[in-house]
This record gives C-alpha cells, structure tokens and sequence, in this order.
C-alpha cells in the first residue's frame, strides 16, 4: 500500500513538472520570437502617384513602408506593386519582402526588398523592353530595420 501512494506521488509530481518544463518552453519560444526579425519584420514596397499621363508624362514616388515608417527611395515615370505569384515574371526571389515597378516608353524600374540581417536590403533594376527582357538588380539601399514599440 506504501509503494502504490508512493508511485502515485512520484508520477503526480513528474508530471508536473512535465507540465512546468512545457510552459517555460513556450515562454522562452514566445520571448525569442519578438527578438527574432524575421518573425516581424514586414516591408512594403509602395508607390504613389503625383502626376497622371493625362497632364503631360506621369510620375510616381516609390517608398518602402516599415512599421509606420516611410523611406523615400525614388521618383520614377510609373509604378505598381508586383503581387508575389508574379515575382518570377520580374526577376524578384520568391523570399523577398515585396516587389513593384513599371514600364514607361519601352523603360522600366523595378524594386524589391529583402530582409538582410538587421536591415533592409532594397534592390533596383532598370531593364529595357525588347526582344528579351534581363532584369539585372543592383542593391539601391539598406535600411535599417525599425522595432516594433513594446
């Protein structure tokens, strides 16, 4: 009869602490995820119209948004956000942040962004229209990356 209480209380208290070791796991797994950019790190690339083709040649600002924060990165003649399914299309890696551009008179500007350490890395390329189209991306600027307010 001793043995039994005595196995009972030994496996009540294993598991416990079983159950103590899972839960500050988790805490240690949540804690390190807000630490871990990759796992907030969000960056989007934008583009704002300023002048419509209808008054003369068009223009538009490209800007990458991140975490309420807009960095100006280039005015250019059009543009648009590339939805990631058409990534390939345009030369962007599947793991990039986001991706736009735009075509204007047989030239086109074309960005995307990646998450590169603890920074931004936004890429640029300006391909011309022709038989073939190479899109040949050169790092434009890295930005560093903003943190989220706690």
């Amino acid at each position: 009869m001793k043995l039994r209480l005595i196995l009972t209380l030994y496996l009540f208290t294993l598991v416990a602490c079983s159950q103590r070791q899972e839960e500050q796991y988790q805490r240690l797994e949540q804690g390190n995820a807000v630490y871990d950019p990759s796992n907030w790190v969000k960056a989007d690339l934008q583009c704002e119209e300023i002048q419509s083709a209808d008054e003369g040649d068009p223009l538009a600002v490209v800007y990458l948004s991140q975490l309420e924060m807009q960095h100006v990165l280039d005015t250019v003649y059009t543009c648009s956000v590339i939805a990631p399914q058409m990534y390939t299309s345009f030369g962007v890696p599947r793991h990039a942040l986001s991706a736009c551009g735009g075509w204007w008179a047989g030239r086109g500007n074309f960005y995307y962004a990646l998450h590169e350490g603890d920074s931004i890395a936004v890429m640029h390329a300006r391909p011309v229209q022709g038989d073939t189209v190479e899109f040949e991306y050169k790092l434009l600027k890295n930005i560093p990356i903003s943190s989220p307010q706690e």
